[in-house]
């Protein structure tokens, strides 16, 4: 089993700024609303986790799996840095074929990440998973929208996946090394297993 160079969840700067905008918008609500407001807002967070919480653990679960599926060597060597078009291609594709919403795609994102996934194969995956899915092209665009407009939608955004591709890892080096290094340690830069 692989150590993780992650620091303690309690540690992390996302938890500490998401606890500081809930206790924020906890006062307004409080000050603007009162205690209804708070009730009301309980009851829709309620309804909000019941529609997304079976989906969220699913996406969780399927991340965690793929990491095992895929080790750290496997995905370095076909989506690494060093593997330029071929990552990209298999970013993009992994991206178009993906199911699920958000709650599915980021918890791969950072799997693949750990796994030593490249910035711009990553860049590739997210961007084509929000530009063209193959689920969704199939079952909601061509069904509603007709297959000349949602090729024409398709054809004039899936360029963008190029754009991120190229802008994406050169905006990433162009932050400050601090930056860099924080990002790769909140997501697990992976471990470089024995050849």
């Amino acid at each position: 089993m692989r150590q993780s160079a992650r620091k303690p969840w309690w540690k992390d700067p996302s938890l500490a700024t998401m606890i500081s905008l809930l206790t924020l918008v906890t006062t307004l609500v409080v000050i603007l609303k009162g205690l209804e407001g708070i009730t009301e807002g309980s009851a829709t967070t309620i309804q909000l986790f019941w529609q997304a919480g079976p989906a969220l653990a699913l996406g969780f679960i399927l991340a965690g799996l793929l990491t095992v599926l895929f080790p750290p060597a496997t995905v370095g060597k076909w989506m690494g840095d060093d593997a330029s078009v071929k990552g990209f291609l298999i970013g993009a594709a992994a991206g178009a074929l993906s199911p699920g919403g958000p709650y599915v795609m980021y918890p791969i994102a950072a799997a693949l990440m750990h796994g030593g996934a490249g910035i711009g194969s990553i860049a590739a995956f997210t961007a084509a998973r929000n530009m063209f899915t193959v689920n969704r092209f199939l079952v909601y665009e061509v069904p509603f929208l007709g297959i000349p407009l949602s090729l024409a939608r398709t054809f004039a955004t899936i360029w963008l996946v190029l754009v991120s591709i190229i802008l994406v890892p050169m905006v990433f080096r162009m932050m400050p090394r601090s930056a860099q290094e924080a990002a790769r340690a909140k997501i697990g830069k992976a471990e470089q297993e024995s050849e």
